[in-house]
């Protein structure tokens, strides 16, 4: 009988030791405030309770909110427009220069071509030396036959003195040399005449052909130069895109109140700003 109580002792305090099964309490998330302009960013339902905004601004006029302001979902807080409209400003300047360089290297690329000369035409300056040369031919045959006639009149068997006869062909011989030589020299000079027409055409054509060489390699430079420009202007004006970007109106992502604004330092002309709000709880993210 004891070991039967004691069995049953035994059973009683194991069962006394066993604590009722119950259900474990919910995990509750706290809400959080979060900072805009880190890469922290609320998802799904986690909203935060508050939201600090940092912005960078040039003046004070460019914060648009004060302590105290009730702001809705995509309110601008922040926007420097005065800035934004200078880059702009500059932007549309640079686009012009771009499009005067643009239209500028479609007129250096011109095809440059040898200015169209009427065709060489020597035919006066040949016709001279022809009738030039039926000159000297004329008075050489007269020189033949003044010469074969003195030669006829010594042979002639006539009595008496046949010297003077003989002295006036030779004289009429001398006669015809000096037109040979007149005529010689005429067609000589016909020839130079020809000749300096011939040179002076040709250096017309090479000075034509090596003004355009230089107009080549003077257009050549200028294209570098504007191509460099070009490509100038175009980094410059991504740089303002970048830039007008940047400078886009910062707007609140919920609606809530102004709590606190800290101005948190400074790095050259930009003043980075930490605007904090309390979110409101029927808010909705801004689309």
């Amino acid at each position: 009988m004891k070991q039967i109580f004691l069995i049953f002792g035994i059973c009683f305090l194991c069962a006394s030791c066993q604590k009722p099964a119950s259900d474990a309490p919910a995990e509750t998330v706290p809400r959080k405030t979060i900072t805009l302009g880190t890469d922290e960013k609320p998802t799904g339902e986690n909203l935060p309770e508050s939201i600090k905004v940092r912005v960078q601004i040039y003046r004070r006029e460019d914060l648009r909110v004060k302590v105290g302001d009730q702001l809705k979902a995509g309110d601008v807080i922040a926007d420097r427009t005065t800035e934004r409209k200078n880059l702009e400003a500059q932007k549309r300047q640079a686009e012009l220069s771009l499009e005067r360089l643009k239209n500028s290297m479609l007129l250096k690329t011109e095809n440059l071509q040898k200015p169209i000369m009427p065709d060489a035409s020597f035919a006066e300056f040949e016709a001279n030396i022809r009738r030039a040369s039926v000159l000297v031919e004329a008075a050489k045959r007269n020189i033949n036959l003044q010469e074969s006639r003195i030669e006829e009149i010594e042979k002639l068997p006539f009595p008496g003195d046949m010297s003077k006869i003989t002295q006036h062909e030779t004289a009429r011989l001398a006669l015809l040399k000096g037109e040979l030589l007149e005529a010689e020299s005429n067609l000589a000079l016909e020839r130079a005449k020809l000749e300096t027409v011939k040179a002076n055409r040709n250096y017309t054509e090479q000075k034509d052909t090596l003004e355009i060489e230089k107009a080549k390699i003077t257009v050549g430079e200028q294209r570098i130069t504007i191509e460099t420009s070009i490509t100038q202007i175009e980094v410059q004006i991504t740089n303002l895109n970048a830039r007008i970007i940047t400078l886009s109106a910062v707007r609140a992502p919920f609606a809530g109140t102004v709590k606190k604004i800290s101005w948190e330092g400074q790095t050259n002309d930009e003043i980075t700003v930490v605007i904090s709000v309390d979110v409101s709880d029927s808010d909705s993210r801004a689309k």
